[in-house]
């Protein structure tokens, strides 16, 4: 039982290695949709969506379906810009095509980030919710001019009209969750006795540089860089820039486009009226200018027919929970842009963590401190469990006499070893297997970290000590961390209570911190100061256990005494089969004496062994003969 005590402490512990591992090297990644290399042409909306050709779950135009071409391009003045202004966000906007141009995050630690907290492309004729038509009967010049008012402090509303289409962009900003609401609303003007296929097609726009993609926070973590995202059948694909270059991708039946980082999002989720399905085409140029366009349906739009209004709302900011959760409520409808934060198996232990964390960072202003703080109050809430595996590990450390004892008697019968060892343990009331409860524990709580800090926008470039720990979410940079860590896990290893000298026990002593250490190197420094802040508490509970506690002291003590009694009961056990042994045949030779003389007693045979001297027996004198 002991030894099955230990496989499965080694088993836990290895699982949690091997697990932790596994999530540092191979990073849950979303599937590519990687249709074969096509060439497309690339210009306005108007020539991105021509008939296409099908290629398993996803399909390309093809490059020699006939297309409309765009209308003249138009005469147009100055750019005019409409500037809004808020806490945590400013957005500005272009007469030129009536669209976003800038959204520019306002907390300084953005700076620190390749987009320097600007989440839109500069390039003129770039930006968000660029709105034109594809392969349709009446489509719009390839630049436009539109004329914007700021209705209020939080709407902007931008119209155009041409001879073919009145077209009317209403934009609600929705700041504190960094949400952007566009209602287009496009009059088209057909003329009597005819009709017009209209394809509404939203363009936005992203830029990453291939050549200055950052590595990940460790080993096959997520580079730090903007891709191609969009969330189809409850997946969400996403194509790196140097895929999407090399060959374009339409996507059909999406729920949201756009473009992510870990740590960032710019995604953008139609309204879905009845059965209507959305598609989506994306491309990039070799410069690093990421296209994604929202295609809607083809609408029949006959003289006199009401206009195509289409809604969508774009999220443009840090990958926050609790603001990706706010977006469905501020948008009024579902957006899913919350399934960007993959927390993985043990989501529902991150989510919580998550949000003490956000606590502790309201109360003290530092994310360091409020992951030491999650810490303390983790180690508290499983204080009770962990106690009771230190006594239960200490009382296993004493037994480990008698436990010897047994391994030595019974060596060739595994079966009545077994049957002892569990005696024993009932006897003493002591459970092997609760040794392994802090590590039970603690590995869920880990594993759900790791993942937390992988994707919460929160702790992105949040800093602990500055000049040392810049962004929890990536390595120490000095690997300081790390090292005391290792140290730090040796010294409480060796203040564990040791249950046999075996070679689990010693990979429990040894191999555990060292793999730990060498992992450290690789973690985010939060959840390595997580680990480091646990071991410093889990030690000083062991020196208290060790020196303080009454009932291990007690128990201690208790075990002692038991081993004493069993040794001097084996010893005395030893003296007593001595003596007998040594007595055995002084009665033999006097039985065997008497036999020979002839000579034997009634009474004598009846009486019983007395270890007192002997007494004589009434009328004992001349013994009588008894004939046979």
């Amino acid at each position: 039982m002991q030894d099955q005590g230990k496989r499965l402490l080694l088993a836990v512990a290895l699982a949690l290695g091997v697990m932790l591992l596994w999530n540092v090297i191979f990073p849950s990644k979303k599937p590519d949709s990687t249709p074969p290399p096509q060439t497309t042409s690339q210009g306005s909306a108007a020539v991105l969506a021509p008939a296409t050709t099908k290629v398993g779950v996803s399909t390309l135009p093809s490059p020699a379906a006939p297309v409309a071409a765009p209308a003249a391009e138009a005469p147009r003045g100055p750019e005019q810009k409409i500037e809004l202004s808020f806490k945590n966000v400013s957005a500005t906007f272009s007469s030129y095509g009536g669209v976003l141009s800038s959204w520019h995050l306002a907390d300084k630690r953005f700076d620190k980030d390749q987009t320097k907290g600007e989440l839109l492309p500069s390039t003129v004729d770039t930006g968000a919710f660029g709105v034109n038509f594809s392969k349709s009967t009446f489509v719009l010049p390839a630049k436009t001019e539109w004329k914007g008012t700021r209705v209020s402090d939080t709407e902007v509303v931008y119209t155009l009209s041409t001879d073919t289409v009145d077209l009317e962009k209403k934009y609600t900003i929705l700041p504190d969750v960094y949400l952007v609401k566009l209602v287009v609303t496009a009059r088209v003007k057909v003329p009597a006795g005819q009709m017009a296929e209209q394809q509404l097609a939203v363009t936005s726009y992203a830029f990453q540089d291939p050549n200055k993609i950052q590595k990940g926070s460790g080993q096959g973590a997520e580079a730090r860089a903007w891709h191609s995202s969009t969330l189809r059948g409850g997946t969400i694909y996403h194509t790196p820039i140097k895929k999407l270059i090399k060959a374009p991708r339409l996507e059909q039946g999406i729920k949201w486009t756009g473009f992510e980082h870990p740590y960032l999002l710019a995604a953008y989720a139609p309204r879905f009226e009845g059965q209507s399905t959305v598609d989506k085409f994306s491309s990039a140029e070799a410069s690093g200018l990421m296209r994604t366009d929202l295609l809607f349906e083809k609408t029949v739009v006959k003289p006199g027919d009401a206009p195509i209004t289409k809604e969508i709302v774009a999220y443009l900011g840090p990958k926050n929970y609790t603001s990706l959760d706010a977006a469905d409520s501020a948008a009024g409808f579902s957006t899913s842009f919350t399934s960007t934060i993959d927390l993985g198996w043990f989501a529902f232990i991150g989510k919580p963590l998550l949000w003490l964390l956000q606590k502790f960072y309201a109360a003290f202003g530092n994310w360091g401190i409020a992951i030491i703080l999650l810490t303390f109050l983790v180690k508290a809430a499983t204080l009770y469990w962990t106690t009771k595996s230190m006594r239960s590990m200490k009382a296993m450390a004493a037994l480990a006499p008698q436990m010897k004892a047994l391994q030595e008697k019974y060596k060739d019968d595994r079966q009545r070893l077994q049957s002892e060892t569990m005696a024993l343990y009932k006897t003493h009331n002591v459970n092997p297997i609760a040794g392994c409860l802090p590590i039970l524990l603690q590995m869920p709580i880990w594993l759900a970290l790791y993942r937390m800090l992988s994707s919460a926008g929160e702790l992105y470039q949040q800093p602990f000590i500055p000049g040392w720990i810049g962004d929890l979410t990536s390595t120490d940079p000095f690997y300081i961390l790390p090292i005391v860590l290792v140290v730090t896990m040796f010294m409480q290893a060796r203040l564990t209570p040791q249950t046999g000298d075996s070679r689990q026990q010693k990979f429990l002593q040894y191999g555990m911190p060292l793999m730990f250490g060498v992992m450290s190197f690789f973690f985010p420094s939060g959840l390595t100061l997580y680990i480091f802040t646990n071991t410093v508490l889990s030690a000083l509970h062991s020196i208290y256990m060790n020196k303080f506690d009454k009932k291990s002291l007690e128990l201690a003590a208790k075990m002692k005494a038991a081993n004493e009694a069993a040794t001097a009961k084996d010893k005395d056990a030893g003296k007593g089969g001595g003596k007998a042994a040594a007595a055995k045949p002084v009665i033999d030779t006097t039985a065997t004496e008497a036999g020979e003389a002839g000579e034997e007693d009634d009474e004598s045979e009846a009486a019983p062994a007395s270890s007192g001297p002997a007494r004589p027996r009434p009328n004992q004198g001349k013994k009588k003969k008894r004939r046979r």
